[in-house]
């Protein structure tokens, strides 16, 4: 091509030439069909220029040359156009899309007479003029004109028509994004869809065989697999797989770094082979036993909460190759699936613990209910033994009390100072036995009455009415003043009025015993912060410290002078904290030697 020259000089372009580039521009932004706007550009370039031909070539994948528009040239020229453009040897269009600048061959004539050059002439082009502009993907086009004239092309007009030539370009390359745009748009619709199917359902098996054939799906591979790590083991599980012959990998372990699939969850990143059988990654056992064979592999790791817990992987393409587009939708379709395993297997471990802890449950309502009947049965035969044997001792200690009375009055002349002062012992001892067994029948009667209570919205001044006029009855003998100091106005609370008043009399009764004759116990009230709070105060010898937590309990002995509640037993206090409990409230204690006690009991209340 000896004739075939670049253009340097410019010049200027006349205004019906500017009017047909806005035409030309103006078809460029209304259309996103290439071979449109080639045909428009084409034929209003001709009709500018009165060119006897034109034709605008692209360049595929594979640099296959395809024709997008042509002028000026019959059907059967073009056949033998394409297939000359096709073979091997070289020739003049071959070298103008080598160059990167517009090229001129004044005249066909003087070319080596090729193929191409005289199919050229045949079309009646002497001058001819190829303008290269640039294909979206780094592949070159080509704007190719004719004129019957030798020497026709001035550099006006190369840069006319090297204008139209990059507005072809510019068609393309809107055409190429917008084809982008819409393919994004596709792989986005298509991981949100495959997304809200993913976390839709908990259930492992079915969510990792639904991934598995949707991954087939949107990227037309032969075969997919999934699998998960354990980590225990440092081994990957094939968990789900897709494609013929592919269901006896399910269950298989590789260990991490065996493998393309162990080589991806090693180093946690994707990995693209284009041909496995040169690379020495490959492992080919997993083909033997599925009996494919696999060419070209696309692996992504699986990651949840930045960790990874297994790797995806597809094979074969059915149609072209793996593109990055294809592994960008992997990874997405992966981020998504990795969440969802993992809030699958969270409810798994979360329903199996549930339903341990239901057996469990169940197991201990069981013993539970068993070891209530066992303590009701326990229960009744010791209230029932205190209630009989108390019962059954209360007629004899009678019967010798009454004769110990008749004897004393009798016997003043008639029994030495001996013998009276051992029937006064014995006296005193039958007494402290039948106030013992008195305090078994009242505990015995009290613990049989505990499920029993009736409670009743009371006014809680007629519980201390009640208590306080039958504490003053006791205290009278011994001129013991009961001080009270309530307020005039009490809330009501629900409670069983009866069983609230034995508590409180328990309380002062205590006080009572351990107060000197002539004096003086407290008695105070106060309603606050949704609650009631009695304080019953002595001023008698008080409770050991080691002692504070021990009287509450039945049958307990204290070595001070404080009364132990029914005359010895230690019952009262018990009985006390019994009803305050069941009333929801508690009741507590403050005492020093020396320094007499106060007890408190705090009852709630709703105003």
């Amino acid at each position: 091509m000896d004739g075939m020259s670049p253009l340097s000089e410019k010049s200027n372009i006349p205004p019906a030439r500017l009017r047909t580039l806005l035409t030309v521009a103006t078809v460029v932004s209304q259309s996103l069909d290439p071979e449109e706007v080639a045909e428009v550009a084409l034929w209003l370039a001709m009709e500018a220029m009165s060119l006897t031909m034109g034709m605008v070539l692209v360049s595929r994948q594979g640099q296959k040359q395809v024709i997008l528009a042509d002028e000026g040239v019959s059907d059967a020229w073009r056949v033998q156009f394409r297939q000359a453009l096709q073979s091997g040897a070289d020739n003049i269009i071959k070298q103008a899309l080598a160059a990167d600048h517009p090229l001129v061959v004044p005249d066909l004539l003087h070319e080596p007479p090729d193929e191409l050059v005289q199919l050229l002439t045949q079309a009646n082009v002497q001058a001819l003029l190829t303008l290269p502009f640039q294909v979206p993907g780094s592949l070159p086009g080509l704007m190719i004109v004719g004129n019957n004239r030798p020497g026709s092309f001035k550099p006006a007009d190369v840069e006319f028509l090297h204008i139209i030539a990059g507005q072809i370009s510019t068609c393309l390359r809107n055409t190429w994004l917008f084809a982008r745009s819409q393919r994004q748009l596709k792989d986005l619709k298509s991981v949100t869809e495959v997304a809200q199917a993913v976390v839709s359902t908990l259930d492992l098996d079915r969510l990792l065989t639904y991934i598995m054939e949707e991954v087939m799906t949107r990227l037309n591979t032969e075969a997919a697999a999934l699998m998960l790590l354990d980590e225990v083991r440092q081994e990957l599980e094939f968990s789900a797989v897709a494609g013929p012959d592919s269901a006896g990998l399910k269950g298989i372990r590789l260990p991490l770094g065996q493998g393309i699939v162990g080589w991806v969850a090693e180093r946690d990143e994707p990995l693209f082979v284009p041909d496995v059988s040169k690379d020495p990654r490959f492992f080919k056992g997993l083909d033997k036993q599925t009996k494919t064979v696999s060419q070209a592999i696309l692996c992504v790791p699986l990651r949840a909460r930045d960790k990874l817990i297994g790797v995806v992987e597809v094979i074969n393409k059915r149609r072209g190759k793996f593109t990055t587009a294809d592994q960008r939708f992997l990874e997405s379709l992966a981020s998504f699936a990795a969440v969802a395993i993992e809030n699958a297997r969270f409810y798994e471990e979360a329903t199996r613990q549930i339903d341990q802890a239901t057996l469990y449950a169940k197991d201990l309502t069981a013993a539970y209910r068993r070891e209530r009947r066992q303590r009701k049965a326990l229960d009744h035969l010791r209230y029932s033994f205190l209630n009989v044997v108390g019962h059954e001792l209360r007629s004899p200690i009678s019967i010798i009390l009454q004769s110990l009375e008749i004897l004393q009055a009798d016997a003043g002349s008639r029994l030495s100072a001996d013998q009276l002062e051992l029937l006064e012992i014995l006296g005193a001892q039958s007494g402290l036995l039948k106030r013992l067994i008195d305090g078994l029948v009242t505990f015995a009667t009290f613990s049989a009455k505990q499920g029993t209570m009736k409670f009743r919205d009371t006014p809680f001044a007629q519980v201390l009415d009640e208590a306080l006029s039958l504490a003053r009855f006791k205290a009278k003998p011994r001129q013991i003043i009961i001080e009270d100091r309530c307020p005039a106005v009490l809330p009501t609370l629900s409670l069983d009025k009866d069983r609230l008043v034995e508590a409180v009399n328990h309380l002062i009764d205590n006080a009572i015993n351990v107060t000197t004759a002539g004096g003086k116990i407290l008695v105070q009230t106060t309603a606050t912060d949704g609650n009631i709070f009695l304080k019953v105060i002595d001023y008698g010898a008080g409770i050991p410290p080691d002692q504070l937590d021990s009287i509450w309990d039945s049958f307990v002995q204290m070595n001070t002078q404080l009364e132990r509640g029914l005359e010895g037993l230690g019952l009262g206090l018990a009985i006390t904290r019994y009803i305050v409990e069941a009333h929801s409230g508690e009741v507590s204690v403050k005492s020093g030697l020396g320094r007499g006690s106060a007890f408190t009991i705090r009852l709630p209340y709703k105003p």
